[in-house]
Parts: C-alpha cells; sequence; structure tokens
C-alpha cells in the first residue's frame, strides 16, 4: 500500500494545564477539516505518529485532548510539532468554494490571461494580473507600451466570453490616455 500524502495543517504549541492537553493553531482554511477528523498525526522526529482526538475546546485559543495523552509530561513531549491530516482526510475542494473565494476575494481573478477588447477601440491588450484594490478589482496589463488599471465591475463589463479568453468592456473615454 503507498504511503498516504500528509498536509500540514498547524502546529502544537504548550501543554495546558496537568491532564495532558495541548495548544493548538490550527490554518483557518483547515479548521473545518480538523474538527471533523477523529485522528491527526504529529510529526514526531520524522514520523507521523497517529493520535485519536478525545476533546476540542477553546474560543481563542484551541485546546486539544489526545487520547493516551493523560498528563503534563506527556503533553510537553508533543509541544511545537507540525500537526498533520492524510491528504483524503481533508475536505474536496469543491466543498470549500466558499472558503477560496474568501481567501483570494477576486470575483474576476479567473480573466487573468484573458484579452481585454473594449466596444470602441479594439484590442487593448492581455490581462497580466487581477489586482484587488480597496474599491474594486482592477486588471493589469499593457497598452501602447504603457502599464495600466482598468477597472473591473459591472457597469464597464458588456461580456465575458471564456471559450474565447475575452473580456468585452465599454471603457469611459480618456480612460487610457
Amino acid at each position: 500500500m503507498a504511503e498516504p500524502n500528509y498536509i500540514t495543517i498547524g502546529r502544537t504549541r504548550k501543554a495546558h494545564g496537568l491532564t495532558g492537553e495541548l495548544k493548538v493553531s490550527i490554518e483557518e482554511r483547515f479548521l473545518e477539516d480538523f474538527l471533523k477528523c477523529e485522528r491527526i498525526f504529529i510529526d514526531v522526529k520524522g514520523a507521523k505518529i497517529p493520535y485519536f482526538i478525545e476533546n476540542v475546546r477553546g474560543g481563542g485559543d484551541i485546546i486539544l485532548h489526545l487520547e493516551e495523552v493523560s498528563d503534563r509530561d506527556a503533553a510537553i513531549a508533543l509541544q511545537s510539532r507540525d500537526i498533520l491530516l492524510r491528504e483524503q482526510d481533508i475536505l474536496p475542494d469543491h466543498l470549500r468554494e466558499f472558503e477560496t473565494e474568501e481567501e483570494e476575494g477576486l470575483e474576476y481573478g479567473f480573466v487573468e490571461g484573458f484579452t481585454l477588447v473594449d466596444k470602441s477601440l479594439g484590442r487593448i491588450g492581455t490581462i497580466k494580473e487581477v489586482l484587488e484594490m480597496p474599491q474594486q478589482e482592477m486588471a493589469f496589463l499593457d497598452y501602447k507600451g504603457a502599464e495600466v488599471l482598468i477597472p473591473l465591475n459591472v457597469q464597464l463589463i458588456v461580456s465575458i466570453n471564456e471559450e474565447k479568453q475575452e473580456i468585452l468592456m465599454d471603457l469611459p473615454e480618456g480612460l487610457l490616455d
């Protein structure tokens, strides 16, 4: 059987109390995976040791109690170590769409590489990057040898053709001057 792929989702921090609990920090994007799993793996000298979760609690700090870790000394031995899950224990990406949107935050990120075409001026150029600015997202591209930023918003976008990888816009006069 092939060795499973492991993904680091966080780290143990310090022992907490006398009953073997540990403070842990978990990356936000893996928090849901962590909370639904029955066991985690802790990297101990390169070996991925499985531990079953007995209890998770805490508001700000996450306090973790593992089965078979019943005293402070056992918890101290697990301080400052990577916490891992097997790849198959991580939710598939389609179940985390809402998280990736939040993470990337770019509604128009998918138009990178698309050709920007203006209704009256024709082909403007290829979008190199979509940048997040405080007010809105901006397309970053070269136009007549200069780098320009064009606002990506519903008022200016006429259509987006994903097949042709084109975005048709109605840009206000003077925007490219």
